[in-house]
């Protein structure tokens, strides 16, 4: 996406007053461009180019929950700046280093546990719009769609069956009060100064959920990763039950959780080739870490 950074400056400058505005890209692996600006050549501040809709629920979201959760970056421009054909959102700068969950400290992972905690209760009572789950999202429409995967390839099916057979119960919102999550809590979403917790970013896919898919997701999104050891997938799990346990959410919960990050992963690879037979292996390659991930947290913490 080719953005004319010098004339999006400019805008900015004109629409906060300033003489002078300064963009610098940065993250060039995100989906949506992002800055760093310099306003009047000292106040640091975050610029990001996303959706209208986007733009607009995020700050939201920013402007509600900056007070409660100071990890939050607080909205520069209370409305966003149309530019080519996108919204612009401008926040302060927070900066943070950003920690990969199986390298966090034991201070980190506490500031990490009760971080999530403030969010999911600043989500909670987040009265703004939100994007409904749509049924394409749904665990039982990703399930489904596995299912008739493996009717369509019934030799490769064989490979994803242990997904297959997810009870129902932890793999169905069924009883489950929703709430709005941030939907994407992952080490890039992310950061720490020290073993405070700093910043978290992207709140502009702010979904339904339950709570606890937040921080699950930003242990199985790391496990899935095929650079990681055997002994830092255990040090993940070690972890992630110590996180469990410091939070306020049930167990079933947390069970679920996993489970829909396995079939989010699945999914996501599916839809991509959705009549290839060889995908099979590899959605079996990337469920096999989260799989035994699941099992060790099962047998460590919550002891079924």
């Amino acid at each position: 996406m080719n953005i004319d950074v010098k004339m999006l400056a400019g805008r900015l400058a004109d629409r906060m007053r300033l003489v002078s505005f300064e963009l610098t890209p940065v993250h060039a692996h995100c989906a949506w461009p992002v800055f760093k600006g310099i306003a009047e050549g000292t106040t640091p501040v975050f610029v990001k180019l996303t959706e209208r809709d986007a733009a607009e629920r995020s700050l939201a979201f920013l402007a509600a929950a900056s007070g409660v959760c100071p990890f939050l970056p607080k909205p520069v421009m209370k409305e966003a700046l149309e530019f080519e054909g996108l919204a612009a959102i401008c926040t302060e700068w927070k900066e943070a280093v950003h920690v990969n969950a199986e390298d966090m400290t034991e201070g980190q992972l506490g500031a990490f546990a009760e971080g999530c905690r403030l969010l999911a209760k600043a989500l909670s009572e987040y009265r703004g719009r939100i994007v409904p789950l749509s049924d394409e999202d749904s665990p039982a429409r990703q399930y489904d769609e596995l299912r008739c995967y493996s009717l369509r390839h019934p030799i490769a099916g064989r490979l994803i069956r242990p997904l297959l057979e997810i009870p129902e119960r932890e793999r169905s919102y069924g009883g489950r009060r929703l709430t709005a999550v941030h939907g994407d809590l992952q080490p890039r979403n992310y950061g720490f100064d020290g073993d405070r917790f700093a910043a978290v970013f992207d709140t502009d896919d702010i979904t339904e959920g339950i709570a606890c898919e937040d921080p699950a997701y930003a242990f199985t999104e790391r496990v899935r990763r095929a650079e990681l050891s055997a002994q830092s997938r255990r040090r993940l799990a070690d972890m992630f039950c110590r996180m469990a346990e410091m939070s306020p959410w049930p167990k079933e919960d947390w069970i679920f959780a996993l489970n829909r990050a396995r079939l989010r992963i699945a999914a996501r690879r599916l839809a991509r080739h959705p009549d290839a037979a060889f995908v099979a292996f590899d959605i079996r390659r990337r469920d096999a870490p989260l799989r035994n991930f699941s099992d060790c947290v099962r047998r460590r913490f919550f002891l079924v």
